[in-house]
């Protein structure tokens, strides 16, 4: 496995980095239930190379943008909190939620659950690890086909039309019209 294209900013390097961890984390956990099976050891070698990848990254974090790695943290007891970081330094754990909280929330400003009031807000999508927080859709929404489309609507359980009344009905005209707005606002950056 080799980088296509290699980070450059901060957010290039959580991405890559949350990617590849995805990929091992899949792939190991797919071969110990025995769902795939590598008797070439072509998996397995594909799972090494991400995680060197993965560690080098971590490693470049360090020098690029001050991150600690987890290998040079300083030990600490049960209970204990670990020292204060240095001047312009932060913890490789620290560094990698506050990222995650960032993309979270820039996805999230993204769709038009942002301005949807039965979303139940961006604070519950980064606690549920990127989940879409509709308190109107039953089970996991992982996505919107459109960021600009209602998942309740794109599925069929409600028409454009009545969704909007369902929300003017539940939480009036102000809530309809920032909704409005800011579905017009999303479809029009997708078509620039």
């Amino acid at each position: 496995m080799e980088l296509i294209r290699h980070p450059e900013t901060e957010m290039e390097y959580w991405e890559t980095i949350e990617f590849l961890g995805g990929f091992i984390w899949q792939s190991e956990h797919d071969l110990s239930h025995e769902r795939i099976s590598d008797p070439e050891g072509t998996l397995s070698k594909e799972i090494g190379s991400a995680q060197k990848i993965s560690d080098d990254l971590v490693r470049e974090l360090g020098e690029k943008f001050g991150v600690i790695h987890p290998k040079n943290f300083h030990p600490v007891k049960i209970g204990q909190q670990p020292p204060p970081v240095p001047e312009g330094k932060i913890y490789y754990w620290d560094w990698y939620h506050r990222m995650k909280d960032l993309t979270y929330r820039a996805s999230y400003e993204k769709m038009i659950c942002s301005s949807c009031p039965f979303s139940k807000g961006v604070e519950e999508m980064i606690a549920l690890g990127g989940v879409v927080p509709c308190g109107l859709w039953r089970g996991m929404l992982y996505r919107l086909t459109q960021p600009y489309t209602c998942a309740m609507v794109a599925s069929d359980h409600w028409t454009q039309e009545s969704f909007e009344e369902k929300i003017q009905r539940e939480y009036g005209n102000r809530a309809l019209s920032d909704f409005i707005e800011k579905k017009e606002k999303l479809r029009s950056s997708l078509t620039k």
